[in-house]
């Protein structure tokens, strides 16, 4: 019997599922391997996004390994994804199955793909709004330790805060950011998230509050590091290690609920309500389009209405 829907033909032991979707992962990892880039540092990233994708991957094989392929409707892939109902992760599981089973069509394995047939309610909108008075609390806690003892970290965190928001860019690519990039002209960025699908770029001018955070970086750094922001062996830092110690900041100050992401929205929110345009905006963050920009644009403000009614006459 399957595990899903209990088709009663079935016969008893595993389907067909896994030996084709093997086949199509190790494909896939195949030209994710071969398409590594060749900086270190963004190569280490690409890895640990290989990894995490081999363990999405595992939690779908394990799913359908009762099935034969040519079995699975509909009704099998919703069961699947109820699991994760209104969370990322039912988006990021479909994704995946819809384009195995594409695989499959192209193939002939099968005729059909289920998992297009499927819809799903969109996760709810972040709309955290990081306060000015909440981000120099953080950056203040950078600075000690539990025992309120100064921490070895602090200063260049506070650094990279800066960095999220003066330049309103991604966290990788702030982490990233080399020194050999800093031209009289400003930053090229070319967002790593995009960089193979639009390969859209985008140049910042280097403002006066730039430079200091660059001189403060200069003078921070014991060693020589190709990196702006480093860890003490002149390394770029990962995702989780330097969000562990943000959020251990958060927690020594008592705030929760904001994320070093929430920087990127504090930057677009605020830059907003300085009368920059949309259109500036999506320029800046070098977004493909309007949407994905308004989605880091945070309402601060209750909209009051100017419509105002009197009661009809009585005639």
């Amino acid at each position: 019997m399957n595990t899903l829907l209990g088709h009663v033909n079935h016969p008893k032991g595993p389907g067909d599922f896994c030996i084709w979707f093997n086949k199509w992962r190790t494909t896939l990892i195949q030209q994710r391997d071969a398409n590594t880039h060749p900086d270190p540092a963004r190569a280490q990233i690409w890895r640990n996004s290989t990894k995490s994708l081999i363990s999405v991957l595992g939690v779908i094989e394990n799913g359908f390994a009762d099935f034969d392929m040519i079995q699975i409707v509909p009704a099998d892939i919703a069961v699947f994804l109820d699991q994760w109902e209104g969370r990322r992760a039912a988006q990021v599981y479909r994704s995946y199955l819809s384009k195995f089973f594409e695989w499959g069509c192209r193939r002939g394995i099968v005729n059909s793909n289920p998992a297009r047939e499927i819809s799903l309610s969109t996760p709810p909108k972040r709309d955290v709004y990081m306060t000015d008075k909440q981000y120099n609390q953080i950056k203040k806690a950078l600075l000690f330790g539990n025992d309120g003892k100064p921490t070895r970290t602090g200063e260049m965190v506070q650094c990279y805060m800066d960095l999220l928001y003066l330049l309103y860019q991604r966290g990788t690519d702030v982490r990233l950011l080399r020194w050999d990039q800093i031209k009289d002209d400003g930053i090229m960025f070319k967002p790593s998230k995009t960089e193979r699908t639009s390969g859209i770029k985008v140049l910042i001018p280097i403002s006066d509050d730039m430079q200091k955070v660059f001189a403060k970086l200069k003078d921070l750094s014991k060693m020589r590091s190709i990196y702006l922001i480093h860890t003490e062996h002149g390394q770029p830092y990962s995702a989780n290690g330097i969000g562990s110690l943000f959020r251990r900041a958060c927690k020594r100050v008592n705030i929760e609920g904001v994320t070093l992401k929430d920087i990127r929205a504090k930057a677009a929110t605020d830059a907003t309500n300085k009368g920059y345009l949309e259109s500036q905006l999506q320029t800046a963050l070098a977004h493909t389009d309007a949407a994905t920009t308004r989605g880091y644009i945070r309402t601060r403000q209750i909209p009051v209405s100017e419509v105002i009614l009197k009661l009809p006459k009585i005639e």
